[in-house]
């Protein structure tokens, strides 16, 4: 048997046995395996580590796509040097994705400007690469998309992807105020996903502005309150704004 014809063979079991990566790199390994003189069992070990880490890659690539995330807002870039009112260790520690596990809520509260949809987006990307399912929504399309589900009685709102998630990131909350009818729709939303999954929220109102934010209904934003703050980390960020740093700088360059 030629070793052509053998390699043929290999890969075509490998195919069969649902190998989607490995097949086409066969060569490879085998060169490298010979060349690096490694036992049968190194070879075998070093073919299903790249199987596996080719489905890992292809997994967060195509998890990533189908968030709405931005690639651009990792953790790395975070310039914690320049924002010093963020608590890196806090941020740190939600880093370990451990609250997506346990199903708690995150809060990044702060003015316009310091870096509170980066750091939501950062950890939803962590998140991502530690398995869990992720997506990013900003509050205005958020309620957009409840309405037409409300609107609408044969949609099953819970199918959404925004309450099944295992992370489910709501961006811009309070740069307007919600009407009643549109804050019982961000309650459902809350309530529905309450210790089913983990909810970040980015806002520029304090906690105690929420009630004024969510149509002046104290008892309604007690409720959602009640649900977000029972498992929750608060992230309160007081500082200068990236936006204004980098036109200061655009700016004494001319």
């Amino acid at each position: 048997m030629s070793v052509g014809t053998g390699l043929d063979r290999s890969r075509a079991l490998l195919r069969t046995l649902g190998f989607e990566f490995t097949p086409d790199r066969l060569p490879e390994l085998l060169e490298q395996s010979v060349r690096e003189e490694h036992s049968l069992q190194d070879f075998l070990e070093n073919v299903l580590q790249q199987e596996r880490q080719a489905r890992e890659e292809r997994r967060i690539k195509t998890a990533l796509k189908l968030s709405g995330l931005s690639l651009a807002k990792t953790l790395d870039d975070y310039d914690f040097t320049f924002q010093r009112g963020v608590d890196k260790n806090q941020v740190d520690l939600l880093a370990t994705t451990e609250f997506a596990k346990r199903k708690e809520n995150v809060l990044f509260l702060g003015p316009p400007g310091v870096g509170k949809s980066h750091l939501a987006q950062g950890l939803g990307i962590r998140a991502i690469q530690n398995g869990f399912s992720v997506t990013f929504t900003t509050a205005d399309h958020l309620i957009e998309k409840m309405r037409r589900d409300d609107q609408n009685p044969n949609r099953r709102p819970h199918r959404r992807k925004f309450m099944s998630a295992a992370v489910l990131i709501i961006d811009e909350l309070g740069f307007q105020t919600l009407d009643r009818s549109d804050a019982h729709l961000l309650f459902k939303v809350i309530s529905y996903r309450y210790e089913r999954g983990a909810t970040i929220i980015t806002s520029n109102k304090s906690i105690s502005q929420w009630p004024d934010m969510l149509a002046g209904d104290e008892v309604l934003a007690t409720a959602i309150l009640d649900r977000l703050l029972h498992h929750c980390h608060v992230v309160n960020i007081d500082g200068r704004s990236f936006r204004l740093k980098e036109m200061e700088a655009q700016a004494a360059a001319r």
